[in-house]
């Protein structure tokens, strides 16, 4: 386990670990990030993985959430911007 925090009754852990993935035959960085409510039975989990090695949970989370913000921006941009039209 790479970190365990709680915030309004939500307890986040994250987990870190190179793993070798069987088809693409190199290894992988794979983080996990595991949610639960402290409040009720219910738990959610993410897994996140990287082909740099080097990289630490904290930057495979955030270059996560970039790419999504970047497909988020293709996709407003597409629809409400006139991209598909050009």
């Amino acid at each position: 386990m790479q970190s365990t925090s709680i915030e309004k009754e939500i307890k986040t852990a994250v987990y870190q670990m190179s793993l070798w993935h069987k088809k693409l035959a190199e290894m992988l960085n794979v983080v996990v990030i595991f949610k639960t409510n402290l409040q009720t039975p219910k738990t959610a989990h993410v897994v996140l993985f990287s082909s740099d090695l080097t990289l630490g949970y904290d930057l495979v989370i955030d270059y996560d959430r970039l790419r999504f913000q970047l497909e988020f921006n293709f996709r407003d941009a597409k629809q409400y911007g006139g991209l598909e039209d050009s």
